[in-house]
């Protein structure tokens, strides 16, 4: 166990290091926060805690964690609300299912559809194992476009978060 002090000394640390890119990212998120004065979840309880852990990870710089609770949070909500419209049978459909049956109502147009895929598809390597070599890996794609994987897994979550921004704006009231 770590003594007192010690976790003392890591957390002052921590801040003085860290502080300011949580602020830059904080800010950041701000700027894509609906105008609205309410937010609703019709995920319910665990909708909201998903969202406030996917943006909390980000604000701290848990990229992946970020990305992989960004998108629970935006397949818990379609799946709300597709169950919400009579769509029992997609109760626990995968997020692809909820994702065309979101464009076929019309609910997302082909662009918003794009974007979602997107993040699902920057999701899966994170939360599915991958063999090396696989082109959607952060290792692969680190090598192939001569980036950090730290820096593509923080572009990532960035692309995550502006998806589960624009979702959650359309449940501001």
């Amino acid at each position: 166990m770590t003594h007192p002090n010690d976790a003392e000394k890591w957390l002052d640390r921590e801040d003085r290091v860290c502080r300011e890119g949580r602020i830059q990212r904080l800010e950041w998120l701000a700027s894509l926060t609906a105008p609205a004065g309410n937010w609703l979840f019709p995920g319910g309880w665990v909708a909201k805690h998903l969202f406030e852990e996917a943006r909390y990870c980000f604000a701290y710089g848990q990229f992946m964690a970020a990305t992989v609770l960004g998108m629970a949070y935006v397949e818990r909500t379609l799946a709300a609300r597709l169950f919400a419209a009579g769509k029992s049978d997609l109760e626990r459909a995968d997020i692809s299912a909820l994702l065309r049956e979101a464009i076929a109502l019309g609910w997302c147009d082909e662009a918003q559809f794009g974007q979602l895929d997107r993040a699902r598809r920057l999701r899966n390597p994170l939360a599915h194992f991958r063999g090396f070599g696989q082109e959607d890996t952060v290792e692969y794609r680190s090598i192939t476009q001569d980036q950090t994987a730290d820096s593509i897994v923080e572009e990532d979550a960035r692309h995550v978060m502006q998806v589960v921004f624009r979702l959650l704006g359309n449940d501001a009231a």
